[in-house]
């Protein structure tokens, strides 16, 4: 068994994120509990409509030059945020479990650790030509192509028992 100091520390209040930084929420207030201790961990702060809608417009601002960026570049950036996530796996394991309850020994060898994984797979995907298009010979004098390209923002609405996972999967979303 693994001993794991949980810290009794009340967070400070958690925003949102966007447009590259911190940015103050005007929606409702949250508490979070430890559900282990029932004592509160942060006060989050939840995004009101125009909030949203602001969110919205700085990814759409974004996407100009991200949908631009070269794919090895794109991959890089995923690495990066896999090699946060591998760094500082135990401190977001346990504030995972202080949050959800969920026991640290899964907390710290599935959610955060898939989280990563997910990141790596398409961070590779992208950099080995995975995205690549296609091109189909109709007949002797005809071909058609396929071009995989960004399309627009999106958004993702994730369990809370899994959130790691979730923005994981949800920030490299891609369909044909």
């Amino acid at each position: 068994m693994v001993a794991v100091n949980m810290s009794d520390a009340f967070h400070p209040p958690l925003h949102l994120y966007y447009d590259g930084k911190a940015q103050l929420a005007t929606g409702t207030v949250s508490r979070s509990i430890d559900p282990s201790t029932a004592k509160p961990l942060a006060d989050v702060h939840t995004a009101s409509h125009s909030d949203v809608d602001n969110a919205i417009n700085a990814a759409g601002q974004a996407f100009t030059s991200w949908s631009t960026t070269p794919p090895i570049v794109r991959s890089r950036i995923l690495l990066k945020a896999v090699q946060l996530l591998r760094d500082r796996n135990d401190e977001i394991a346990r504030t995972e479990t202080q949050d959800t309850g969920k026991p640290f020994s899964e907390t710290s060898t599935v959610d955060v650790v898939t989280g990563a994984d997910v990141l790596e797979f398409f961070a590779n995907l992208v950099a080995g030509g995975g995205l690549n298009g296609e091109t189909i010979q109709l007949r002797e004098d005809a071909w058609v192509y396929t071009k995989k390209e960004a399309l627009g923002v999106c958004a993702g609405i994730g369990a809370w028992n899994y959130p790691i996972q979730m923005y994981a999967t949800a920030s490299t979303a891609i369909h044909d």
